[in-house]
């Protein structure tokens, strides 16, 4: 459609200046009767809930080497590590299990421990193959023992779930099971074995521990798995070689 004529035109731009004119006047006015706009009260966050007893065995670390670290660095651990596929609450009592029957000649000796990726604890009745776990790795751990790929030299640094394939270490520790000089067995790729004693052990953060993975100055093994009803501490147990 063309435009209309001139005078018309003009007078349609005119009046639609004053309407737009007198609606800005109008909001004005009410904005400045209406006075400040307070801002919202703001709502007070409940405090969490902290349930008394909720970790077992974890504020009074057994071995001396120093209590448990409280987490500040993100980057330190990778949180995925270890975590239990379900977390289960604190055990009441210590976990009763019947002993195993001695059979005449059924001692292992070392000799008996021939495979490759492999771990035996016989004290725990650990006996299970070993996955390898790299250390770009971000897929979530499987119901497995792996060996992490981040750990420095002369550290080979096993984790698995409290809830499963390391369940026997996490109870032992909530037990007060666990002993210096258990022994632990472990075939690398190549088919070669090595005994390894337990040193000590030390609960940490998920934040806070590189020491746990970094390179020792002895041949060394590295336990790692969870412990709490969040899995939200990890239980390191270092093994010195022996053999």
């Amino acid at each position: 459609m063309p435009l209309p004529d001139r005078p018309v035109w003009r007078l349609l731009t005119s009046t639609l200046l004053a309407v737009v004119l007198g609606i800005g006047v109008v909001a004005g006015t009410v904005a400045q009767d209406s006075g400040p706009v307070a801002p919202p009260a703001p709502v007070a966050t409940p405090a969490p809930s902290v349930q008394p007893g909720e970790v077992k065995g974890i504020t009074e670390p057994q071995t001396g080497v120093g209590p448990a670290v409280e987490a500040d660095d993100p980057n330190d651990l990778a949180p995925h590590l270890a975590r239990a596929a379900v977390p289960a609450a604190p055990k009441p009592t210590p976990t009763i299990r019947p002993k195993a029957a001695k059979v005449a000649g059924a001692a292992a000796s070392p000799a008996s421990y021939r495979g490759r990726n492999h771990v035996w604890m016989p004290a725990l009745r650990i006996d299970k193959a070993v996955s390898w776990y790299a250390c770009s790795n971000s897929a979530y751990p499987g119901n497995r023992v792996y060996r992490w790929g981040c750990a420095g030299a002369n550290n080979v640094y096993l984790f698995g779930h409290a809830s499963s394939v390391f369940e026997p270490l996490h109870d032992a520790y909530v037990d007060g099971r666990l002993r210096k000089g258990m022994k632990l067995w472990y075939a690398d790729g190549k088919g070669v074995v090595h005994a390894y004693a337990i040193a000590w052990w030390r609960v940490t953060t998920p934040t806070k521990g590189v020491w746990a993975y970094a390179a020792q100055s002895r041949p060394s093994l590295t336990l790692q798995t969870c412990l709490g009803s969040r899995s939200q501490y990890r239980l390191i147990v270092r093994l010195n070689r022996v053999d």
